[in-house]
């Protein structure tokens, strides 16, 4: 009953941005870094995703990345490209640098 009444009271707002809920203390306890390599893409082999982020992280991490590795697209081959939540690095050592600065 008790659960059925949560539900609805969350209902009755309709969606909610979790950034709203959660205070940033509590994002910064689960926020995390995924990283990997991907051989099928040889242009941009090693990747990093952020998770849990807020949307002000996103926004510095963004910016960071254009004052830091310079503006880059798919085509131009660049030292970066960002795709799907995920950063994609040319070099190893420029994936290191990000994982140091927003780690």
């Amino acid at each position: 009953m008790i659960k059925k009444r949560a539900m609805a009271a969350g209902r009755q707002f309709g969606k909610t941005n979790l950034t709203t809920i959660m205070s940033d203390a509590k994002w910064d306890a689960t926020r995390r870094l995924d990283i990997g390599y991907a051989e099928n893409q040889p242009n941009w082999p090693y990747w990093v995703q952020p998770q849990y982020y807020t949307a002000t992280n996103w926004l510095e991490m963004n910016v960071w990345m254009l004052e830091t590795f310079g503006n880059t697209n798919w085509s131009n081959k660049g030292r970066w490209v960002g795709s799907d939540r995920k950063y994609w690095f040319h070099e190893e050592s420029d994936r290191t640098l990000f994982l140091l600065r927003w780690s």
